[in-house]
């Protein structure tokens, strides 16, 4: 695995908004941007001929902060990545989540990605949760791989947010 250092020398997550503060030894911190709602079912098949994302509202923050009840949210993040083709990132939630009944779900950063990252947050404690912008959610740790790979070229490279869809089978209004 590599180290945050590494991480963050080799430029893999960008955008940091304070080193000091987001490099971890084993990783780097990603920090809240937005939050959002689902609205609509999304629609997956095997080989996305029928692939539709679901909908999603974003959620209004009271000045710097925002309320999350009992449920599951799908979360931006400031920062973004840039994955070189040698290597593959995972997302992990910061303990201080899990303690306080919040979980982190995210999918594999493949190599080759560009874009930005997001994950979905499962708000588990029945008092809820009060997240302000920029609060610390998840840690992204990368890890080499044995050699370098084509990489990513899917959908989602290069998109404006994580829901990278907008419902309508495109990403930023382009069809690709």
């Amino acid at each position: 695995m590599l180290s945050g250092v590494s991480i963050v020398q080799r430029q893999i997550v960008r955008k940091l908004r304070s080193v000091p503060h987001q490099k971890q030894p084993c990783g780097v911190d990603l920090t809240l941007s937005r939050v959002y709602r689902w609205t609509t079912p999304a629609t997956i098949d095997f080989d996305n001929t029928n692939r539709r994302a679901a909908k999603t509202s974003e959620l209004p923050f009271e000045g710097d902060a925002i309320k999350l009840e009992q449920g599951a949210y799908l979360v931006d993040f400031n920062e973004t990545v840039h994955m070189p083709r040698d290597c593959m990132g995972s997302l992990f939630g910061r303990s201080t989540l899990w303690r306080s009944g919040v979980t982190v779900e995210a999918g594999v950063v493949d190599a080759g990605y560009e874009g930005p990252l997001g994950a979905v947050i499962d708000v588990k404690n029945p008092a809820g949760v009060l997240l302000h912008k920029g609060a610390k959610l998840a840690q992204m740790v990368a890890h080499p791989l044995q050699e370098e790979v084509q990489g990513y070229d899917g959908i989602y490279q290069a998109s404006a947010n994580s829901i990278g869809l907008d419902g309508n089978g495109t990403v930023d209004g382009t069809d690709k």
